[in-house]
């Protein structure tokens, strides 16, 4: 639908009133995402962060004249795009909306963002024409009494893949929605860093892992080096007393191997 003159200049001038407000903004695309999912996604940040959907041309309008030092973040404007403003770490604002995403059957022309596999076992699906098109899909079926059953774990689409027609709606029968659906975050701005959707990702578990693995490591390395520290030096002084002990107790066992005249 078409925008009026004053309409864009009204739309411009809200981004820029946001734009001065925020320290973090964010650029997330909307493709393939529905309005209804859209409207919960924006209901549940409502307190974190606020979106404005705009054409691409108003949202590069609006950083150019207010925040010209955020022309880096503006590269990542693809498609129905539009810029999130917040207050809070960009990580956590990255964290929120990927929790907020959901399941949906995939459709054709969409790419596998994962291998999709069939596991072995028996469907739902009565016997008929759905034979031919699990086998057109590369799935491994046969008919068991009033069921079809799939032999083998069957892979249908390899990560990347383009999905035809019979492989979505196979995949649909079967109950699998390989596809994610919500905002996707591509980049965040703040403090004059663009952070993108890579580095925004960030698997907490793992990264807490890495944290304490990394500690253990420096503070091997502390008492090994003898680093005194707060952390090293009681350990230090431990493994001295061991090693003190250990010395003692060979003195003290040669002492005993001695002859006596």
């Amino acid at each position: 639908m078409p925008i009026s003159k004053d309409g864009k200049k009204a739309a411009v001038a809200e981004l820029k009133k946001k734009l001065a407000e925020y320290p973090v903004v964010a650029v997330a695309t909307l493709q393939n995402l529905p309005s209804r999912q859209y409207n919960l996604i924006k209901k549940k940040l409502r307190g974190q962060a606020e979106i404005i959907v705009a054409r691409t041309t108003l949202l590069q309008r609006a950083i150019d004249e207010a925040r010209p030092e955020l022309k880096e973040l503006a590269k990542q404007f693809s498609g129905s795009s539009a810029l999130l403003f917040t207050k809070q770490n960009p990580f956590k604002l990255y964290q929120a909306i990927k929790a907020n995403k959901s399941k949906t059957a995939a459709k054709a022309g969409q790419i596998a963002p994962i291998d999709l596999v069939v596991p072995a076992g028996e469907t739902s699906l009565a016997p008929g024409p759905v034979l031919t098109e699990l086998k057109q899909a590369g799935i491994s079926a046969r008919i068991v009494g009033p069921k079809v059953v799939i032999d083998k774990d069957s892979r249908v689409a390899k990560k990347g893949d383009v999905l035809t027609d019979v492989q979505a709606k196979v995949l649909a029968k079967l109950g699998v929605e390989p596809m994610e659906v919500g905002l996707n975050v591509l980049a965040a701005w703040e403090a004059g860093t663009v952070y993108l959707q890579a580095i925004l990702d960030v698997d907490a578990d793992s990264f807490k892992q890495q944290l304490i693995l990394a500690h253990q490591q420096a503070v091997n390395l502390g008492v090994h080096a003898e680093i005194f520290n707060a952390t090293t030096t009681p350990l230090i002084i431990a493994k001295a007393a061991r090693a003190a002990n250990a010395l003692n107790a060979l003195v003290e066992k040669a002492a005993q191997a001695q002859p006596t005249e």
